[in-house]
């Protein structure tokens, strides 16, 4: 078992969370996440969000999804949608297997 926190956010390159809003079609910002040591196969990722970094004049959209899970770690996959700006968002996973 392996958990971790990591924070994404504006400073970040190709953040695009923060922007026009969109007629209800997903902006996404995805980043890899790597293990402090490879499991013998892809292990099970259950992800959260653990805080919010989010302008109130709109309504809070968020979705947080761990995609392209293998041995050495997994992609967050961050989206908004419509007029939701997001500055930042903290992610909480664990990672269990063998």
């Amino acid at each position: 078992m392996l958990a971790g926190t990591n924070h994404f956010g504006k400073a970040q390159p190709h953040w695009n969370l923060l922007g026009p809003p969109s007629e209800g079609i997903d902006r996404e910002f995805s980043a890899r996440v790597e293990f402090e040591r490879e499991f013998n196969s892809p292990p099970v990722v259950h992800i959260g969000i653990a805080g919010l970094d989010v302008e109130g004049s709109d309504a809070v959209r968020v979705r947080v999804r761990a995609r392209h899970i293998d041995r050495a770690g997994f992609t967050v996959l961050l989206s908004t949608w419509f007029g939701s700006q997001v500055h930042g968002v903290d992610v909480n996973w664990i990672a269990l297997g063998t």
